[in-house]
């Protein structure tokens, strides 16, 4: 066999190592298969939404399922039908019946599903888009933003009215919708269940250890399923000082009410204000410190573990 001219060699040699690098490139990509993985456990937070919040498409609603209205104006995707008034206010907390629903036929295309509700004897159609056949096969159930399903409210008062839980946000409100600065990892009563908004359809009200009244907004799905707020990311069955009681009274009130004190431990400021959203090392002569820095300008400063120094 007569010898390769150098460049030629060259180029051989080059694409053979790609081809190797390729292929081990691959193989490492593959994922490794453990054995003894744990299976993640559900915790029952998150059970009691799932087990009780079951999405079921609207093929399955029956005549006269309740919906109450959220929005003072009427949602633009309800159109008004027959002698509607053309009025499109006044809605707010008016109760929506579901009527059944009709199929037509655009245009010689499938004959397409409209959902029929009434509103004080008037009838207003939401137009879906799908056949029935579709709507079946996908458990499909529409998004009305300003329509919240009465059912999930009676379920949840059902599960939660009159029960004891443990608050885990200090983000509140007062009863006019307006944020207020709540406690978190403390008891609380709850009173009532309302209708919430467009995107939390459901206000969870209640009266702390303190007798502070206020609400927080929760979605109907667990954080398995939403990044959203969800029960099981708000409240807690078991109280969480149970948890904790290495940590002295007066810290863990702070805790609660998010305030810092120096001499803290990282547990106790990551309990008192989360987690920051970025952590560096500082060399200094008396050794190396630990920043916390977070998106709202607040920073901590740990020496050997405590807090030192801090503006928040």
């Amino acid at each position: 066999m007569k010898h390769l001219p150098l460049r030629l060699l060259s180029y051989f040699l080059l694409a053979l190592s790609t081809t190797l690098i390729s292929c081990y490139t691959a193989t490492e990509s593959i994922p490794r298969i453990k054995v003894d993985q744990e299976v993640y456990q559900p915790t029952i937070e998150e059970l009691v939404i799932d087990n009780n919040f079951v999405h079921k498409g609207c093929h399955t609603w029956l005549e006269g399922k309740a919906f109450v209205s959220i929005e003072d104006e009427l949602s633009p995707m309800l159109r008004p039908e027959g002698n509607a008034p053309a009025t499109n206010t006044g809605f707010k907390d008016k109760t929506f019946f579901y009527k059944g629903y009709r199929e037509e036929n655009i245009y010689g295309n499938k004959a397409v599903v409209y959902l029929l509700f009434t509103c004080d004897n008037y009838t207003y159609s939401y137009y879906t888009g799908k056949s029935i056949n579709e709507i079946k096969d996908s458990n499909y159930r529409p998004l009305i933003p300003s329509l919240i399903d009465m059912d999930d409210v009676a379920m949840a008062r059902s599960l939660f009215v009159g029960k004891k839980l443990y608050i885990l946000t200090n983000h509140w409100y007062n009863k006019q919708g307006e944020v207020i600065q709540g406690r978190h990892l403390v008891a609380v009563d709850v009173t009532a269940v309302e209708p919430g908004n467009s995107v939390l359809p459901l206000a969870i009200h209640f009266t702390d250890d303190r007798g502070t009244e206020a609400l927080v907004y929760i979605t109907t799905k667990s954080s398995t399923h939403t990044q959203m707020l969800s029960f099981d990311r708000l409240f807690a069955y078991k109280n969480p000082r149970n948890s904790h009681s290495e940590i002295s009274d007066e810290v863990w009130e702070a805790i609660t009410e998010s305030r810092l004190l120096k001499g803290m431990n990282k547990i106790e400021c990551r309990l008192s204000i989360g987690l920051p959203a970025e952590v560096s090392k500082i060399p200094t002569y008396n050794g190396l410190k630990e920043q916390w820095l977070y998106n709202n300008g607040a920073y901590l400063f740990f020496s050997d573990g405590v807090l030192e120094e801090f503006r928040y």
